[in-house]
């Protein structure tokens, strides 16, 4: 199978765009006549450009309504073809791609369309060019793969065949279980994409909503599977228009789309078993100094941690499975983060079962940050370490961390529930992407939390176990919590974690209310609206500012803690419950919102 690419998936020169494509391993790439316009140059330079570049030409697209036209269209398609096989010709491209035809006048007779189409293959036989089919959900007539195959097995041409589009598939609804009467031989070119939902217009989902396999919720995975099961071997290409994608950088597109190849070939290779190689989040490292360091040291000793090592400018703070690594240095990956943004997280420890398949996305020559781990560079400037064993059995743990003696970790908190990143908003899908192809994690659908200034975008991603859990947050509107939180910390955007405690009354008694998130005081009440509580309850978690939620597996209560330069705490208790308390994430950002607009009043004016 060789990994190709629509020029279409990308914005910027088409010169740009084959660089992009080259530079990223694709086997091929196919050109759209749109790119062709812009192009300063004849057809033949781009073919010579492409071999220069080390990349194929795998199509020009695209012939439109042209099969089963009208007669008095005819003599104008018979033209137009055979432009359009000149100009594949001098663009050195082996196939032309003829898509169904969308005309409101096209006659509904599949032997028309079949003659017409031999009519071309013969066309494009003499100039020995190839000619593939394809069907689309916003057709007149040919909707489906299996009507496209139809009209191709009429026509009898040994240089014509199919090309299966899968999001037009999924948006005809057309079984997946008709690819076995397909001959693979037959079939010259498979396109790729993927698609938030199917219901919504097909249109405008084939036009303006294609994402990339892994950032939708389509069975893109299995048609995959379905096709290669089958022995197919020719080209596949991700085929994706959508404006939010083709604001990225070519070669951004191009490295995610290569991530996508890889994720669907993961999918493959596992056929559904639990193999993600992230177990669990073995520390979290925050850049601090001087008085913002003392600030958080004296909230998370509040909150129960207890420091349990201390280096020259590093020191550990622990609770049951939770590691947090304070580092005050003035040199490396933490310093520079904190030059710049003040403190923040700088990176995440994640502890793997085996670090070979991760090897080769590590950063060359060592880390920046001194750890003698292996690094590895995620989205929004985010920094993974990864480790195959317990921290403390690191040499740079051994090393830089002492114990203090007579130290014992705290316990009232057990581990890391889950966690949460900050994404500007043309970064969240290539994220979401980077957590399935990078770190085999598994995605919820999206949801949107309504912020009092405008809205939340947020999806969760996961491990197999959900031992590692994480929500991508993203919003557009200027005045969210998420946005305000980005204007701080533009580079590895973490801004909430949240620990889990067998008992969040208990733990929520000893916390100083002076650390506490005040939540609104309607909130309770409106709890009676949701929920049937106990009365003695609700004024309990009135007292404490704790919050509630309920689902189908059970119950959740959540505290939050104030922010520190925009990172903030949550600690759950979770009953049997499967979710992240998404109902309460508004009233949180009402919360956060209010006390950061009583801090900032004197400067609205």
């Amino acid at each position: 199978m060789q990994r190709c690419i629509s020029s279409l998936s990308f914005s910027d020169p088409l010169a740009e765009k084959i660089r992009a494509a080259a530079e990223a391993g694709f086997a091929g790439i196919e050109i759209f006549r749109e790119d062709i316009v812009g192009f300063d140059g004849a057809p033949e330079d781009i073919a010579a450009l492409a071999k220069a570049s080390g990349i194929a030409i795998t199509s020009l697209q695209s012939l439109r309504d042209w099969e089963a036209s009208p007669n008095d269209r005819r003599d104008w398609c018979d033209t137009l073809a055979a432009r359009f096989l000149d100009l594949a010709g001098r663009l050195g491209a082996p196939l032309l791609v003829v898509c169904a035809n969308t005309r409101e006048d096209a006659l509904p007779d599949p032997a028309t369309a079949a003659a017409d189409l031999a009519r071309l293959a013969d066309m494009a036989a003499a100039r020995g060019l190839r000619i593939g089919f394809e069907a689309l959900a916003t057709s007149t007539h040919v909707k489906t793969y299996a009507q496209a195959w139809d009209i191709v097995q009429r026509a009898g041409r040994p240089n014509l065949g199919l090309v299966l589009n899968a999001i037009h598939t999924f948006a005809a609804e057309a079984p997946l279980g008709g690819l076995a009467a397909l001959d693979m031989d037959r079939v010259l070119l498979v396109h790729l994409a993927d698609a938030p939902t199917t219901r919504i217009d097909p249109r405008l989902m084939t036009e303006s909503f294609r994402l990339l396999p892994g950032q939708g919720n389509l069975p893109v995975a299995e048609l995959y599977a379905g096709l290669m099961s089958r022995g197919y071997s020719g080209p596949m290409s991700m085929e994706i228009f959508n404006d939010q994608l083709r604001a990225l950088e070519p070669a951004l597109i191009a490295r995610d789309a290569m991530r996508s190849f890889d994720l669907l070939d993961d999918h493959l290779a596992a056929a559904g078993a639990v193999h993600s190689v992230v177990q669990d989040v073995a520390f979290i490292e925050l850049a601090c100094q001087g008085t913002d360091a003392a600030d958080l040291a004296a909230m998370l000793t509040a909150m129960g941690f207890r420091q349990t090592h201390a280096g020259k400018a590093l020191a550990a703070y622990a609770q049951g499975g939770v590691t947090l690594l304070l580092n005050s240095a003035t040199t490396g990956l933490a310093h520079s983060l904190y030059l710049m943004q003040g403190l923040s997280v700088a990176s995440l420890g994640l502890r793997v079962s085996d670090l070979a398949p991760l090897a080769r996305l590590a950063e060359p020559g060592g880390d920046a940050g001194g750890h003698d781990l292996p690094l590895v560079r995620g989205p929004g400037g985010s920094a993974f370490y990864l480790l195959d064993r317990p921290l403390a059995e690191t040499g740079f743990f051994r090393s830089k961390l002492p114990a203090v003696k007579g130290a014992t970790a705290g316990d009232g908190l057990s581990h890391i529930d889950h966690f949460a990143q900050a994404l500007v908003p043309n970064l969240f899908l290539s994220a979401l992407l980077f957590y399935r192809a990078i770190f085999d994690f598994r995605s919820e659908s999206q949801r949107d939390v309504l912020d009092p200034h405008g809205t939340v975008h947020s999806r969760v991603v996961a491990n197999d176990t959900g031992a590692v859990r994480l929500s991508l947050n993203s919003s557009l509107s200027a005045g969210t919590s998420t946005t305000r939180f980005l204007e701080k910390a533009g580079y590895a955007a973490w801004h909430h974690f949240a620990f889990a405690t067998p008992d969040v009354f208990a733990f929520a008694a000893t916390l100083p209310g002076a650390y506490v998130l005040k939540m609104p005081p309607n909130y309770y009440d409106d709890l009676n609206l949701r929920f049937d509580l106990p009365a003695d309850l609700v004024d309990k978690m009135r007292a404490l500012n704790i919050l509630f939620d309920r689902d189908a597996q059970g119950e959740y209560f959540q505290l939050y803690t104030r922010a520190i330069n925009g990172l903030f705490f949550e600690v759950v208790q979770r009953n049997g419950y499967a979710g992240l308390g998404a109902p309460n994430a508004g009233v949180r950002m009402l919360a956060q919102a209010r006390e950061y607009e009583a801090a900032h009043a004197m400067d609205m004016f």
